[in-house]
C-alpha cells in the first residue's frame, strides 16, 4: 500500500504541463477511490443465465462448533 501511494505521490507531483497536471490528479483521484473502495468491499455480483443455478455453503474453518 505504501508503494501505491509513493507512486501516486510521485505521477501529481512530477506532472510537467498545466493542462495535463489537472487531468493526472483527477484520474489519479479516481483511480484511488476505486482502489480503496473495492478493498473496503469485496463484494463481487454474478449474474447467472435462465438455466443456470447457484449453491453457496459457508464454512468456519478453525473454531469449535457451539
Amino acid at each position: 500500500m505504501r508503494t501505491i501511494v509513493r507512486f501516486i505521490g510521485r505521477r501529481i507531483i512530477n506532472s510537467q504541463s498545466r493542462k495535463f497536471r489537472l487531468i493526472s490528479r483527477v484520474l489519479t483521484f479516481i483511480g484511488a477511490v476505486r482502489l480503496a473502495k473495492r478493498a473496503v468491499t469485496p463484494v463481487r455480483r454474478i449474474v447467472l443465465s435462465r438455466d443456470e443455478s447457484m449453491e453457496i455453503r459457508i464454512t468456519k474453518t478453525g473454531q469449535h462448533a457451539s
